[in-house]
């Protein structure tokens, strides 16, 4: 399969480079018969209402019938979402989709009485029960609950809360309306002068082709349809910020971000630490955009010159089974366990969806059910790009893979937090073993630049962008407005800040409005915060060998049976302090030099300024 040839329908694809869809459901006649029977579960929990708290037994059969009930909502979804992202033209498969999403929503009204009356408990007797062996795969979801005792309300409000969120959900998929589907770039000119239709995907190609001209047109043509709607965007904007501040409120948080971040138990504190650390190093991130300056060959830089590759990559194909063989080959120091397992579900467990086929949802991701293998889709197209994606979504897989088989199902599912590290760790050490293999210094410099340029993205970036949250959160907190011209005004200031030597234009400061991400707020701090965490364990275990890697796979066995924080510390980095950011933003740092020093050796040449 090239990367040049004509989409594929999917029966034209090799099975065997397919997913395996019926460990989930053999057919979808059992996938319909779980849907009707989900319904009997959750009328089993109704049933109980008002008894969780007349005994630890009762308490124990009403959670046990949850976590039962739960675990197929889970299996149905992600069933129902799999089969919908082969063929997102398929009317079926959007019909299941959109059946189990309401029965989702319609369940989640129905037993939302439940966390107000085990809050009813009291403490004391409640943290007695807990010590009871047959609540021993709920002393966690327990600890929780309890912890969030002072946000839960009465069983009315919970519902009321519940059933509003189809409302909350309006601006977000207003924004993505109208930033997928309503919004014009006309018409532009590729990297080869060929005039076309601007979309979205095709401006981020232009971004990293080194036409300059045709970068700059086509920057500022996106820009300026999202200037054009920017009073319609900073409104949806601000109603998703109002909406994070109504919820925080409701549920007796001091801010938006407290709301935020109470859920995984990390404290504030962690989140000011690592825009203090970025800000600490951003003198020395001018050592980078001296280095792209130099590269792209001018005077100053502009937004448009941040997205093309410091280094040509490779244009060499890569198929998927050689990418499998150099991803293993760069995973070896996590050992023979954890290769064994992954090679198992690469080469034939079916884990992956390798191919582009007609109507197939683009991208790359990783999802998976409790008592199911892990399932990665893919859209494999033969670039360097393709292998980071497989071992980056392979990290993810495996984290599930080893968190489900040692975790009931109650504490078998990861936070956020948690889940970049595993992906990200990947991601270094296949840097690390391509670096060490690198036939020459060009190669060298492509693999270094490609690095760099992921830190950039991942760790200076989305800090920027978690700085501006933490800004538009606090404005609509202290009973400020957001319009248009404060929100550009304030992007605008930080990304002078962070980007000290990049031509502050129009386009940049309209660059808040292009975010999808701000519709989940406080969300995108995580990926800086996971790069960071997997950089020193990455590095821990190149250092350390075994000892490093046992503490590693005991991390992705521990699911969800603790707080972030503490199964982070357990496996060697401790995010409450600014350290881990510190270490990673110093690899950076000292990548950049060492690509500085190749660059000056002629293993890259300047870009031409056409």
């Amino acid at each position: 399969m090239t990367a040049t040839a004509a989409i594929p329908t999917r029966d034209q694809v090799p099975v065997e480079e397919t997913w395996d869809l019926t460990k989930l459901y053999p057919t979808e006649d059992a996938w319909e018969a779980d849907a009707v029977h989900i319904r009997t579960l959750r009328d089993e929990i109704v049933s109980g209402r008002g008894g969780a708290g007349e005994s630890v037994r009762a308490l124990a059969n009403i959670l046990d019938a949850q976590a039962a009930m739960n675990e197929r909502i889970e299996r149905l979804y992600v069933y129902a979402m799999l089969r919908r992202d082969e063929n997102t033209a398929d009317p079926a498969a959007l019909s299941r989709f959109d059946r189990i999403a309401s029965i989702a929503t319609e369940i989640g009204e129905s037993v939302a009485f439940l966390t107000p009356e085990i809050i009813a408990i009291p403490r004391e007797t409640l943290r007695a029960w807990m010590e009871d062996a047959i609540l021993a795969n709920h002393r966690q979801g327990l600890d929780d609950l309890d912890r969030n005792r002072d946000h839960v309300r009465s069983a009315e409000v919970e519902a009321v809360l519940a059933a509003s969120g189809e409302i909350a959900r309006t601006p977000g998929s207003a924004f993505t309306a109208l930033d997928n589907a309503d919004l014009s770039y006309g018409l532009g000119h590729d990297e080869n002068g060929e005039e076309i239709e601007l979309t979205k995907g095709r401006v981020s190609r232009i971004l990293q082709k080194r036409n300059r001209d045709a970068r700059k047109e086509a920057s500022e043509k996106m820009a300026a349809a999202y200037i054009d709607h920017r009073q319609t965007i900073a409104s949806l904007h601000s109603s998703s910020v109002r909406k994070d501040v109504f919820y925080a409120r409701a549920r007796g948080y001091a801010s938006a971000r407290d709301a935020a971040l109470f859920g995984d138990n990390i404290p504030p504190a962690v989140y000011d630490s690592l825009i203090d650390a970025v800000h600490d190093a951003l003198p020395a991130f001018g050592g980078y955009l001296e280095l792209r300056r130099r590269v792209v060959g001018v005077e100053r830089l502009a937004p448009y010159d941040m997205q093309v590759p410091l280094a040509e990559l490779d244009e060499r194909e890569v198929t998927y089974r050689e990418a499998v063989a150099t991803t293993l080959e760069g995973l070896a120091p996590l050992g023979e366990r954890y290769l064994g397992d992954l090679r198992t579900g690469l080469e034939t467990g079916r884990w992956v969806d390798v191919h582009e086929t007609v109507n197939k949802r683009s991208g790359g991701y990783n999802v998976g059910a409790f008592g199911a293998p892990p399932y990665i889709l893919m859209n494999w197209s033969g670039t360097r790009q393709d292998l980071y994606t497989l071992a980056h979504e392979a990290g993810h897989a495996m984290h599930g893979f080893y968190s489900n088989a040692a975790q009931p199902y109650t504490t078998a599912s990861y936070t956020i937090f948690c889940a970049e590290v595993a992906s990200t760790v990947n991601e270094t050490l296949l840097t690390w073993h391509l670096l060490d293999h690198a036939a020459s210094d060009r190669e060298r410099f492509a693999i270094l630049g490609q690095f760099l340029d992921d830190v950039r993205g991942t760790l200076i970036t989305q800090t920027m962008y978690a700085e501006f949250e933490r800004w538009t959160h606090a404005q609509i907190e202290a009973g400020a407005a957001l319009t248009a011209e404060s929100l550009s005004e304030e992007w605008g200031r930080l990304y002078a800040l962070y980007h000290p030597a990049v031509e502050l234009t129009d386009a940049a400061k309209i660059g808040w409005a292009r975010i999808p991400h701000f519709y989940r707020g406080f969300y995108v701090f995580q990926y800086a915060t996971g790069l960071s965490a997997a950089i020193a364990l990455a590095a821990q275990i190149r250092a350390e060998g075994q000892p490093a890697v046992e503490r590693y796979l005991r991390f992705l066995a521990s699911g969800g049976s603790d707080y972030s924080i503490e199964l982070l510390r357990r496996a060697g980095v401790d995010m409450t302090t600014p350290e881990p950011v510190r270490a990673a933003l110093a690899e950076f740092t000292k990548r950049t030099a060492e690509a500085t020093t190749l660059f000056d050796a002629g293993a890259a040449q300047p870009h031409s300024r056409g």
